[in-house]
C-alpha cells in the first residue's frame, strides 16, 4: 500500500474513533484505551507524513471502460498499461542517475526499477506495482522519486501545451514512447484512472484522458541522421557519453551508438579528442503539437578532417 493510502486508511480510523469518544459516555476502562489509541494513530500518521517509505510503490486504479467493476480488468488493456508504465519508469530512472539513453537496447538500472504486481486494491480495480524485497535503500528512494517525476509529466499531459512542452523538456526523449503507448492505452481503454504514488495522487477523468490523448497524440518523434564537423571532446568513462562542439554551434552531449564498441571508443579517445573531425549523428526530436522540439543525439561515427574549423563569429 502506498504511503497515502496508508494515511487515509488512519485517518479513517482516527475519524470514526473521534467521533466515538465524543459520544460515547465516559468510562473508566475504555476511554483511556480510546484515547491511547488515538495518540497512537496520530503519531502513525506524522511518521507517514515526515518519513514517508522510500520502497518503489504504486497503485493505478480504474473504473467504467476496460474495468468490470471492482471484479476485473481487459486483459489487453492490463499488459499494454503495465508493460508502458514499467517502460517509463526505468527510462526515466536511467537516463537520470545514468546519463543520456541510447534510442533502442538495453539500459542501464533495468534491474534496479523491476516492478511487481503484489496486489489487487480494491477502489474500483486496482494494481500495486512494488518492490516486495528492496535490498539497496539507495537506489529504491530514486526508484520512487522517479515515479513521482513521473506522475508530474501525466498530469502535464492534461493541463496545457505549454506544461506538457515544460514538463517534457526535462525528461529524455526516449521516455516519451511509452508515455505516449500509457496515455492511448488510458483513452482506448475508456473509464477513469487513478495513479497513485507515495503521497501524491493523479487522477484523470473520461474528458481528461482524452485531452491527453490530443495532444501526445500531435506530438512525434523524428529521427535522422546527419554527418556535422567539430572538435570532438572525447568520451566520458563512466557515463559513455560524448561531448561535441559543431562549428559555429554550441556544445552536444550524448550516448555512444549501440554499435559502438568499448575498444572503438576508446580509439576515439585516443585519436580524436580535442581534433576536427567528421562525426555522424543520429538526431531524434520529439515535435510537440505547437512545434517546440527537444532534440537528443547519439554519435554513430568520428572521421578524421584536415581543414580548421570555422571561427566563432564576432560580437559586434
Amino acid at each position: 500500500m502506498t504511503p497515502l493510502r496508508q494515511r487515509q486508511t488512519l485517518q479513517v480510523e482516527l475519524s470514526s474513533l473521534r467521533a466515538l469518544l465524543q459520544t460515547t459516555p465516559e468510562d473508566p476502562l475504555a476511554t483511556p484505551l480510546m484515547e491511547s489509541r488515538a495518540a497512537e494513530l496520530e503519531q502513525r500518521i506524522r511518521d507517514i507524513e515526515q518519513r514517508p517509505s522510500l520502497a518503489p510503490t504504486a497503485e493505478l486504479f480504474f473504473a467504467e471502460g476496460a474495468a468490470f467493476g471492482s471484479e476485473g480488468l481487459e486483459a489487453t488493456f492490463t499488459s499494454e498499461v503495465l508493460e508502458s508504465y514499467q517502460n517509463m519508469v526505468t527510462n526515466h530512472y536511467a537516463a537520470k542517475h545514468y546519463g543520456t539513453l541510447k534510442r533502442s537496447g538495453r539500459r542501464r538500472g533495468e534491474t534496479e526499477t523491476q516492478l511487481f504486481l503484489t496486489a489487487l486494491p480494491r477502489g474500483s480495480f486496482g494494481l500495486q506495482l512494488a518492490q516486495p524485497h528492496v535490498e539497496d535503500w539507495v537506489a529504491a528512494g530514486q526508484v520512487s522519486q522517479a515515479m513521482l517525476d513521473l506522475s508530474t509529466l501525466v498530469e502535464a499531459t492534461v493541463e496545457s501545451d505549454q506544461s506538457f512542452e515544460t514538463a517534457l523538456s526535462n525528461f529524455d526523449a526516449r521516455v516519451f514512447k511509452p508515455l505516449k503507448r500509457f496515455i492511448v492505452a488510458l483513452h482506448a481503454g475508456g473509464g477513469h484512472c487513478r495513479v497513485v504514488t507515495g503521497l501524491h495522487e493523479t487522477s484523470l477523468n473520461t474528458e481528461q484522458i482524452t485531452s491527453a490523448f490530443n495532444r501526445v497524440s500531435a506530438a512525434n518523434t523524428d529521427e535522422e541522421e546527419v554527418e556535422t564537423p567539430g572538435i570532438f571532446g572525447g568520451v566520458l568513462t563512466f557515463s559513455c557519453e560524448f561531448d561535441f562542439r559543431p562549428d559555429g554551434a554550441e556544445l552536444i552531449r550524448g550516448p555512444l551508438a549501440e554499435t559502438v564498441t568499448e575498444a572503438t571508443a576508446g580509439a576515439w579517445s585516443q585519436q580524436f579528442t580535442h581534433k576536427h573531425v567528421m562525426a555522424t549523428l543520429k538526431i531524434s526530436t520529439v515535435i510537440t503539437r505547437t512545434g517546440k522540439k527537444k532534440p537528443t543525439y547519439e554519435l554513430l561515427a568520428l572521421q578524421p578532417l584536415t581543414a580548421a574549423p570555422l571561427a566563432p563569429r564576432e560580437q559586434k
